[in-house]
């Protein structure tokens, strides 16, 4: 294969199905199905060899994925009626709630199904951009299997504003998160270099000082669960950078759970089995949510504030989590 990558399946992802394993660990892959015509066309090696997309993989073994269906998109998107969940819009900008799993724009190896497709249709019009045409409207990003309130502006001036406060952190964005452990201290600023993971090029790592762009969030425990072996965070971004919160925090060794691609607690995982199927069962994608966006409106300078609430699988999860006190 040319241009391929090598990913090592992880412990929590051991004997699933092919297909899920690369939807749940690869961005750019939106789904079982994009997943399984990758497999089908033979883009896709497990130990070296073809396998079919219900093959259950075990620790350790090496997937091989061919990057060559990865093409720039350069063409305008087309909208499509895509269901949206909008807390506010006027004719400046909207506000979505963005459900985990939406991708925001079209990209490498997604086409359609994207927020921008939606909001397209949504609008009826064209979008103001800064650069790419698959990216107009767009100010900000969340991952694809992150939740939350995000902003999209619908006027130039909308977006050229909004623009200047997200480059000067002047906004407020405000994520609920559930990590493994006890974060100490209770509050505090995590400062770091931020850039591509040199031996995985589908992850993002902390890098040595000077290389790469400056990573800053601040975070403050707000809850712990099972006697401290999980917890309840706020983190608030200063800059936006690409997985910024996921590789941070699993960085300190506090990943996210239900993050196939960073979590680094497998050994506490598998010293507890009850945790693990609790998590692996009810937490099916990272456990990240933007819950607030702040900014001044880009035309009448207005303070704005918006909230999201938690999404029915994170809310579960607390419940969950919750309801069994000390059990484990």
């Amino acid at each position: 294969m040319n241009n391929t990558i090598e990913i090592t399946v992880p412990d929590n992802l051991q004997n699933e199905r092919l297909d899920v394993i690369l939807s749940r660990l690869i961005d750019v892959i939106p789904s079982r199905s994009f997943a399984a015509k990758l497999i089908a066309n033979k883009q896709v090696l497990v130990d070296d060899k073809y396998v079919k997309s219900s093959y259950k993989l075990k620790e350790l073994q090496k997937i091989s994925i061919d990057l060559s269906f990865l093409e720039t998109v350069n063409s305008e998107p087309i909208g499509e009626k895509i269901d949206l969940d909008i807390i506010f819009e006027d004719n400046d900008l909207i506000i979505i709630n963005k459900p985990a799993g939406m991708v925001v724009h079209p990209g490498a190896g997604v086409h359609s199904g994207t927020l921008v497709n939606a909001i397209l249709a949504h609008c009826g019009v064209t979008l103001p951009s800064l650069g790419l045409p698959s990216r107009a409207g767009i100010v900000h990003r969340l991952d694809r299997d992150t939740s939350g309130v995000m902003v999209v502006a619908k006027s130039q001036i909308a977006l050229t504003n909004l623009s200047k406060q997200f480059a000067d952190h002047s906004q407020t964005r405000i994520y609920h998160t559930l990590i493994y452990g006890n974060i100490l201290p209770v509050s505090g600023k995590i400062e770091t270099w931020h850039g591509r993971d040199p031996k995985n090029r589908i992850k993002y790592a902390v890098q040595p000082e000077g290389k790469g762009k400056k990573a800053i969030l601040s975070y403050n425990k707000l809850k712990t669960f099972l006697d401290e072996k999980i917890s309840l965070v706020a983190c608030q971004l200063y800059t936006g950078r690409t997985h910024q919160i996921r590789v941070q925090l699993s960085n300190l060794g506090h990943s996210i759970l239900g993050d196939a691609l960073y979590t680094n607690n497998a050994n506490e995982l598998n010293s507890n089995k009850e945790l693990k199927a609790l998590i692996n069962k009810n937490a099916q994608r990272q456990m990240l949510h933007a819950v607030h966006l702040g900014f001044k409106h880009p035309v009448t300078n207005v303070d704005m504030s918006f909230q999201s609430p938690y999404p029915q699988d994170f809310n579960n999860l607390l419940l969950l989590l919750e309801a069994k006190g000390k059990k484990f």
